[in-house]
């Protein structure tokens, strides 16, 4: 009888749904209106490219390429912070041939120069498994995947990752 219980507890642990990992909500003024139709079945990685960029920093330099605001839907600092850009809902500015299927992902740092920090990888799993998971997600990309760029750069764990999120 206990091993019959061990097994359907260790099924129910596999089954159970990975949690929403700790996310910092930002109040951002939108420079235009959003379009809330997103139903997302890709994920994109980013760079930005740039250190110490706060999420509200992005916002305004994507404000100054004239986006309505911050393209991505969430940021990851360094210290593993996951902020919310855009709604999850709201079409993204991240991805011109995706954005209307792909939820954008941006990691501070430049990894064409440094690497992802233990902290950033930790919360880009655990934020991916949860996206993955909440929205049947099947495909995940980097953004040189979609587009000609470089970013998120060639120290981006994309193999490691991807071999997380069993995809």
């Amino acid at each position: 009888m206990k091993s019959v219980v061990r097994k359907l507890k260790k099924r129910m642990r596999r089954q159970s749904p990975p949690p929403m990992p700790k996310i910092v909500e930002v109040d951002y003024k939108w420079a235009s209106p959003l379009s809330y139709t997103l139903k997302p079945t890709m994920i994109v990685y980013h760079h930005t490219a740039e250190d110490n960029l706060t999420p509200q920093r992005i916002d305004e330099l994507h404000k100054a390429r004239g986006w309505s605001g911050i393209g991505y839907h969430f940021y990851i600092r360094k210290d593993g912070t996951i902020y919310r850009g855009r709604p999850e809902n709201a079409i993204g500015a991240h991805a011109p041939s995706v954005n209307s299927k792909a939820l954008g992902i941006a990691l501070e740092g430049n990894f064409n120069e440094e690497f992802v920090t233990k902290e950033q990888e930790d919360s880009l799993i655990a934020l991916s498994k949860y996206l993955v998971n909440k929205y049947n997600i099947k495909d995940i990309k980097r953004h040189k995947d979609v587009t000609n760029t470089e970013c998120p750069g060639k120290n981006f764990p994309f193999k490691e990752i991807k071999a997380e999120l069993k995809l």
